[in-house]
């Protein structure tokens, strides 16, 4: 994924939601969000999100209060009806591949209602193409 990109949703992120940072869970700090990105039309992960479904379940994992929303968006110029839906999906199944337990997750689908590329300042449709993995206790 193109850094450049990724520090743009970043602090967007930061600066919108306020969910971007870390927790403390049992004494360590835990981050409260990640981000997978996706290409157009597709809810196939690109090649930067092994490395972040590693460390997302890791987290679940070895935190056993910890829970996960797994919000799903999509771009304007996507055509594929509940896109956002399959990509949390396919989230889900990820984290689930890697040993993190299903009852822990909360998948929402937000197609374009949250969409960070309508800031002037972005502008890229592409950053619009993700789903957010969000921690919590529980």
């Amino acid at each position: 994924m193109n850094i450049f990109r990724r520090c743009i949703v970043l602090g967007l992120a930061l600066a919108l939601s306020g969910c971007v940072g870390t927790t403390n869970v049992k004494g360590k700090p835990v981050p409260t969000a990640f981000f997978v990105f996706f290409e157009k039309d597709s809810a196939t992960p690109d090649k930067d999100a092994t490395a972040v479904f590693d460390e997302a379940a890791a987290y679940l994992i070895q935190y056993d209060n910890t829970a996960v929303r797994i919000v799903g968006h999509m771009s304007t110029d996507e055509a594929t009806a509940e896109l956002d839906q399959q990509r949390a999906s396919r989230a889900a199944e990820e984290l689930a591949k890697r040993g993190a337990q299903p009852v822990r997750m909360q998948l929402l689908g937000m197609g374009t209602q949250e969409n960070l590329s309508s800031d002037p300042s972005v502008g890229d449709p592409t950053v619009d193409r993700r789903v957010e993995i969000l921690f919590s206790t529980m």
